[in-house]
C-alpha cells in the first residue's frame, strides 16, 4: 500500500510538472503573439502617419491666385459655380454645394464637393487649374448618394 502511494505521488508529481511546463511554453507563446500584434499595431500606426492624403501646394496657389487664403478663394469660386452639376434638383429643390466645408482638397489640384438639394445628393470630383488669377474647373467624375 505504501509503495502504491509512493507511486501514485511520483506520477502525480509528473504530471504536474508536465502541465507546469506546458502552461509555461503557452504563455511565452502567447507572450510572443501579443508582442508581434504590438509591433504590427506600431507598424501600421507609422505608415498611417506616412500616407497621410496631400494637400496642394498653397503656397504655390497662393501666389498664382495673389490670396492670402487660397483655399478660400478656390472655396467661394466653387461655390459659384453651380453650373458644374450635373444633377437637377427634385420637389422644388435645388442643386448646391451647401457650405464651404461640403468641398475638400487634396493634391496635387483635386477638390471633392458635396451636393445636395434637400432630397437628393451626391458627390463631384473636380479637377482645379489656374490660368492668370481665373479659376477653371474641370468635373472628373460624379456620384450620386
Amino acid at each position: 500500500m505504501r509503495r502504491a502511494g509512493i507511486l501514485l505521488l511520483l506520477l502525480l508529481a509528473v504530471v504536474s510538472t508536465g502541465a507546469a511546463f506546458r502552461f509555461h511554453l503557452v504563455s511565452r507563446e502567447r507572450a510572443d503573439q501579443l508582442a508581434q500584434a504590438a509591433r504590427q499595431v506600431e507598424e501600421l500606426k507609422r505608415t498611417l502617419r506616412s500616407s497621410r492624403i496631400p494637400e496642394p501646394d498653397w503656397e504655390v496657389i497662393g501666389k498664382t491666385l495673389k490670396s492670402d487664403n487660397p483655399a478660400e478663394k478656390l472655396r467661394s469660386d466653387l461655390l459659384a459655380r453651380n453650373d458644374l452639376i450635373p444633377w437637377e434638383g427634385v420637389l422644388g429643390g435645388r442643386m448646391a454645394i451647401p457650405g464651404a466645408e461640403s468641398i475638400w482638397f487634396f493634391a496635387p489640384n483635386w477638390a471633392l464637393a458635396y451636393v445636395e438639394d434637400g432630397h437628393i445628393a451626391g458627390f463631384l470630383l473636380f479637377r482645379f487649374r489656374i490660368r492668370g488669377e481665373k479659376i477653371e474647373w474641370v468635373p472628373v467624375d460624379a456620384e450620386a448618394l
